[in-house]
C-alpha cells in the first residue's frame, strides 16, 4: 500500500508557504518611532493592531480596557498615555494618532520583554500568523472534502497520500527545530512568548 502512495505522490509538488522577508524588521527595536510609518508602506499591521491582536489572541477584548489620555504639553509636542490592565505607557508625539501607535509600541515592549525586534512581533501577531490561521481552515476543509472519494469496501487512497504527505511535513519541520536548537512546541527553550501578563 506505501508503494501505491509514494508512486502517485512523485508527480505531485507541494506547495510550500513562501515566507515573506521580514529580516528588515528584525533590525528595528520595537520601540522605534519610525515603526508605524514602516508598517504603513509595507503594509503590516501598525502597532495598534498588533497589540489588540495580542490581547485577543491572550485574553480576549471583551476582558480588557484599553484607556487613553492627551495631554498637551505646549511647545514639546502633546503627551499621550495609554493604559492597558497593569501596564501604563506615556509617550511625548506629535498628534494623537502617532501617540497610539507609539504608546501601543511601549505596551508590546512591556508585554513582552524578550522581544527586542520589531520583526519578532510581526511574526506572533502579524499578517502571516493570520494567514497561517486561514490556511489551516482551508486543510481541514479540503480533508473533510477526500472523505467523499472512498470506496465501499476499500482504502480511501486519498487521505493516505493525504496523511503520508502531512507526515513528510511534521518530519521536515522536527527536524528544522531540532537543527535550529527549538523545542518541539517551536519555541526557544524555557521561554513562553505567547504567555504576557497582564
Amino acid at each position: 500500500m506505501k508503494a501505491k502512495i509514494t508512486n502517485e505522490n512523485e508527480g505531485e509538488t507541494a506547495s510550500k508557504d513562501k515566507d515573506q522577508d521580514l529580516s528588515f524588521f528584525d533590525e528595528i527595536r520595537v520601540e522605534d518611532p519610525r515603526v508605524a510609518e514602516f508598517c504603513a508602506k509595507t503594509t503590516e499591521p501598525a502597532p495598534y493592531d498588533i497589540l489588540l491582536t495580542c490581547l485577543q489572541r491572550n485574553f480576549g477584548l471583551d476582558d480588557l480596557q484599553i484607556s487613553y489620555q492627551g495631554n498637551n504639553a505646549g511647545h514639546q509636542g502633546n503627551e499621550f498615555t495609554m493604559t492597558v490592565g497593569k501596564h501604563k505607557a506615556t509617550v511625548q508625539c506629535k498628534n494623537k494618532r502617532d501617540g497610539k501607535q507609539r504608546a501601543s509600541q511601549a505596551i508590546l515592549q512591556a508585554l513582552h520583554p524578550s522581544i527586542t525586534s520589531w520583526g519578532s512581533l510581526l511574526r506572533l501577531y502579524g499578517n502571516r500568523s493570520i494567514k497561517g490561521f486561514k490556511e489551516k481552515k482551508m486543510e481541514e476543509q479540503e480533508i473533510t472534502s477526500l472523505q467523499s472519494k472512498a470506496a465501499v469496501n476499500q482504502p480511501n487512497y486519498a487521505i493516505l497520500n493525504k496523511l503520508f504527505l502531512e507526515l513528510g511535513k511534521l518530519k521536515e519541520k522536527k527536524a528544522a527545530r531540532i537543527a535550529s536548537g527549538l523545542s518541539e512546541t517551536g519555541t526557544a527553550p524555557k521561554t513562553n512568548l505567547k504567555n504576557v501578563d497582564l
